[in-house]
């Protein structure tokens, strides 16, 4: 009889374990850390003076253990504003990612900045850094500037609100004024 409860204790654990697999066919999902907004509309602000509107048609934001990636897959639009609240420039592209670890977002295909001053620039990638508040590219880009000059450059440099900007192997019109 005192083997018997053994014998008994043992076929009951025994019973209770179970494998490895069945146990991960509970815990896998189709879609894992994704997150899912339709028609999104965000605005920064610094100090009470607002900063950009980013307004995008769909984001889709993945965590994975070390970064979070946001994805705008259906295009976005950044209006940027001065201090005073006027917006000043704009940046629109078909397809955009944002890596808010490193606070970088790539607008690619059919990409355009532009200004209140009526100076645009077009290509096929341009890089938002929201750190040091620039946007640059080392691709070719189109700038077509306020008189109608066409320039064109493999290498673009920028601030946020396209005012000042460095180009890098320049061709194309360019006006420019006599020094005395």
């Amino acid at each position: 009889m005192k083997y018997f409860w053994i014998w008994a204790s043992f076929l009951l654990l025994a019973g209770c374990i179970t494998d490895q697999p069945d146990l991960s066919r509970y815990t896998k999902t189709s879609v894992d850390n994704v997150e899912e907004a339709r028609d999104i509309e965000v605005i920064y602000t610094d100090s009470s003076y607002l900063l950009l509107e980013l307004k995008a048609p769909l984001l889709r934001r993945t965590y994975s253990r070390f970064a979070v990636i946001e994805e705008f897959s259906e295009g976005l639009n950044v209006t940027f504003y001065d201090k005073t609240g006027i917006p000043r420039s704009w940046l629109k592209g078909d397809y955009g990612v944002r890596d808010q670890t490193n606070r970088r977002v790539t607008v690619q295909q059919n990409v355009l900045l532009y200004n209140d001053a009526g100076e645009r620039i077009e290509g096929p990638e341009l890089i938002w850094d929201e750190r040091n508040k620039e946007i640059y590219t080392d691709r070719f880009v189109k700038i077509t500037r306020a008189d109608g000059s066409v320039i064109y450059s493999y290498g673009f440099k920028s601030n946020e609100r396209f005012t000042r900007y460095e180009l890098n192997a320049i061709s194309g019109d360019m006006g420019v004024e006599e020094i005395r």
